[in-house]
């Protein structure tokens, strides 16, 4: 048995434990823990490992709860009070004791030093019981507040670094933290690489190493407390425009051996396609990307571009293409799809998204089979896209993405890209 599940007798351990199960019932609903079933401590057990990576069965949740008897009080070990006080809003186990301290503070008594040293002390000039009382309560706050904050500080100023950022295709690539100040090198952070990789924990001196198979920006965000503090990026950079496929996300089908394609007819052939090994009876997505730093705004800009894609492919229903303009911090994305299959749209420009199938994107509705144009313009972080001439979406966002530092063009089965063009609408300098 794990010598911190027992504890020597102490209710004020136990007192805590209570208050804290009692929040966490609160949160979980407004039935009483006495009417709980199976089914809540599974989604008890759930939703606390979402939030903070720790998964108890439903029989120590029991213990904890007090609802499977023991021969002796359960005392859960310090990592599970820390899961149990963190998915109630607080830091930490310790944390949670120091406020809980406060809300009981008027039940304890005051220090008579007078008795100790044998001092008589007149009773018109003791301090009040209830003043002596706040002002303990008072002094636990700011510790706690100081605690908190110092710890904090601290954690915010850590930041993400990738070793080396710079690759070719494939890349592996290094992270690790790096700070200018001290910072408690036993403290956990998550690193969250979005659709590019597992999130990984990471701290002190530890680095993280992963692997990138495609061409293009990956986005990793820092994690402290499930909360963004810091971004780094690693770009897979290409010699202009280039060709890769896949049927699933485990593998990447370099087509042509990724040479440089004719940017102003950007296509590969159902014979390429075979060569790389890709399995063309099946369903799959072809990727043009063209890689590279550039001093381009990503926040003031303009792409246009012809585009032709397959009418309908077996085993595919909705044909789909999508644009991503990728920046050194965020990117937008435009995902287009026939009237018939709108629900799938998609765009998203730095912060803002907006889904197909929570909002009705009619307007987006584009079919390119015998070749439709594209236009995407963002002023002053203020964008709009136009198809066949029509403008069809208008919308603002706050977050910039940087310097543009890739594009890529995506197709559900085989397309073409005609002379895909990017400028500056400032600098003019084209990508």
């Amino acid at each position: 048995m794990d010598s911190n599940s027992v504890r020597p007798v102490n209710q004020s351990f136990f007192k805590a434990l209570d208050l804290c199960c009692q929040k966490i019932t609160e949160k979980m609903g407004d039935k009483a823990i006495t009417e709980w079933r199976i089914e809540d401590y599974n989604r008890l057990s759930s939703q606390l490992g979402k939030q903070t990576g720790v998964y108890l069965s439903v029989n120590t949740l029991k213990r904890i709860f007090g609802r499977l008897k023991t021969p002796q009080r359960y005392f859960p070990q310090k990592a599970t009070r820390d899961a149990l006080s963190q998915f109630i809003g607080y830091r930490d186990w310790q944390e949670f004791e120091l406020v809980f301290a406060t809300l009981k503070i008027e039940n304890v008594t005051s220090i008579s030093t007078d008795q100790e040293n044998d001092i008589e002390v007149p009773k018109d000039t003791k301090v009040p019981r209830l003043v002596v009382a706040i002002f303990a309560a008072l002094v636990l706050v700011i510790l706690a507040i100081v605690f908190f904050w110092k710890n904090t500080a601290e954690s915010m100023q850590v930041k993400l670094v990738c070793e080396n950022p710079f690759g070719s295709v494939p890349h592996t690539a290094v992270f690790k933290l790096n700070s200018k100040v001290s910072f408690d090198e036993n403290e956990e952070y998550q690193v969250d690489f979005m659709d590019e990789a597992l999130v990984s924990s990471i701290k002190g001196k530890n680095k993280i190493t992963k692997f990138f198979r495609n061409p293009g920006v990956v986005y990793a965000t820092l994690l402290y407390h499930n909360k963004p503090i810091d971004t780094a990026s690693a770009y897979m950079q290409t010699k202009g425009w280039v060709a890769n496929s896949g049927n699933d996300t485990s593998r990447a089908f370099p087509i042509a051996g990724l040479k440089s394609l004719d940017p102003k007819n950007i296509y590969v052939s159902p014979k390429q396609l075979d060569s790389a090994g890709l399995d063309t009876h099946k369903p799959f997505v072809v990727g043009f990307s063209n890689i590279k730093p550039s001093h381009i705004n990503g926040d003031n800009f303009s792409f246009s571009c012809k585009i032709f894609a397959e009418q309908s492919r077996p085993g595919t229903q909705c044909v789909e293409t999508t644009i991503i303009i990728l920046g050194e911090k965020h990117r937008h994305l435009l995902k287009l799809n026939r009237r018939s299959c709108v629900a799938f749209s998609e765009y998203k420009f730095s912060e803002v998204r907006v889904l197909g199938s929570e909002q009705f994107l009619g307007a987006l509705a584009f079919n390119p089979e015998n070749g439709g144009e594209v236009m995407i313009k963002v002023e002053n972080k203020q964008a709009s896209v136009v198809l066949n001439g029509k403008k069809v979406l208008f919308t603002k966002y706050q977050r910039s993405i940087g310097k543009v530092m890739g594009i890529k063009i995506l197709f559900n089965g085989i397309g073409k890209a005609v002379s895909p063009e990017l400028h500056d609408l400032s600098t003019h300098e084209t990508f």
